[in-house]
């Protein structure tokens, strides 16, 4: 490569590099404008957007080819930045109730700190050829779907192959499920129940959907944390 290529090739990166921080910087600025300055679902403005990155608006689309594909890119942001808080508490960690609380818990504690961000993802794009919050849920249930495979693999179960056939679909069911409850819980003028009582209760109702699955199935689970079942499994 001549010194000349490779002082080309540096300054396409360099440029690359400076598009894309600046782009991030535009999403960064639309999310905190999001937080801080609207209530939830209020429209977002590109001029609102503007102020808070320094960015020109004429010169912001620059980053970005309309204002759909501006969208989707706070959307997208908006849920990885969930999708990731919320796969962290998913491990085989505590009793398989607590494991259950543990994860609906942290969705239902970043709801709550962020109502307009979550009603923000929510949003149907016109045009958009993806849509984040699907996204996302695939991300959180295929994770959450790993964990159950680790746990029946613990407890030497049998599955059926109609369970093993169902099982994606029904991870899916029951990520949908919590995020249209706490959808519906956060559009209450008032958040009643509190959240800790809501997290118990929803989190209650769930593990007896999964304790049920599992009781047809003649899988028994037992009350105890995994770690003290993966202990006796070494020792056997």
């Amino acid at each position: 490569m001549t010194a000349d290529k490779r002082r080309t090739d540096g300054r396409k990166r360099r440029w690359q590099q400076h598009n894309a921080d600046r782009r991030q910087g535009v999403i960064d600025a639309a999310i905190t404008v999001l937080r801080r300055d609207l209530t939830p679902g209020e429209d977002l403005s590109v001029q609102q957007i503007a102020d808070e990155s320094g960015v020109h608006r004429t010169v912001l689309y620059r980053y970005f080819e309309d204002r759909a594909d501006l969208d989707l890119a706070i959307q997208r942001e908006i849920c990885q930045q969930a999708g990731s808080m919320i796969t962290a508490a998913v491990t085989l960690e505590g009793t398989p109730q607590e494991i259950v609380h543990r994860v609906i818990g942290a969705f239902v504690d970043w709801s709550v700190d962020n109502i307009g961000l979550m009603r923000f993802a929510e949003r149907e794009l016109p045009g958009a050829a993806s849509k984040p919050l699907d996204e996302a849920i695939g991300q959180i249930a295929e994770a959450i779907e790993i964990v159950i495979g680790g746990f029946l693999a613990i407890l030497d179960a049998e599955v059926s192959d109609d369970l093993a056939d169902v099982l994606t679909p029904y991870v899916h069911l029951l990520v949908g499920g919590v995020m249209a409850a706490v959808h519906s819980w956060t559009t209450r003028d008032e958040l009643r129940p509190p959240a800790a009582d809501f997290t118990r209760l929803l989190a209650e109702i769930m593990w007896l959907q999964i304790a049920g699955v599992a009781a047809a199935q003649g899988i028994e689970v037992p009350d105890v944390p995994v770690e003290q079942l993966l202990n006796l499994e070494e020792n056997l």
